[in-house]
């Protein structure tokens, strides 16, 4: 009987810290995902500025590298990209290349918002999970 005690409890601490260290990746992952993004725009915005025309073949080499993929992300950082995709290459080069500029700024700021959160709220998850796991353990001595 110990045995199926002390292997349940095992259990459920591996289980409570398993959930604290994957929401404490998903905070690093949203970091990275919006990083690859504002790059994946900047080297849209490099081959307007450079190429200009046509948009499409542009976004389909930019973005060859860091595909749009919106798992981990917030809905404020889905909705910003939503508004990039929305009317791009509408406007002439200029205003185009403006665009994405301000695009490339309000996704660093995201970034640099994820990226703190990520500093703050790691360690604080990853504690919690194993904390959690112990604390379920000693309710159920």
């Amino acid at each position: 009987m110990p045995l199926f005690k002390i292997t349940g409890f095992i259990l459920v601490i591996f289980t409570t810290s398993a959930i604290g260290f994957l929401k404490a990746n998903e905070l690093n992952l949203r970091f990275r995902k919006l990083t690859d993004l504002y790059k994946a725009i900047a080297t849209l915005k490099e081959g307007i500025r450079l190429h200009g025309g046509d948009v499409e073949r542009l976004i389909n080499l930019s973005f060859a590298e860091f595909p749009i993929n919106t798992a981990h992300l917030k809905k404020e950082d889905i909705e910003i990209i939503d508004d990039f995709f929305e009317n791009l290459g509408a406007q002439d080069t200029v205003a185009e290349y403006e665009r994405c500029e301000l695009y490339i700024n309000l996704l660093k700021a995201q970034a640099d918002k994820a990226q703190k959160q990520h500093l703050e709220l790691n360690r604080l998850y990853k504690n919690i999970g194993v904390l959690s796991g112990i604390l379920i353990c000693i309710f159920f001595l």
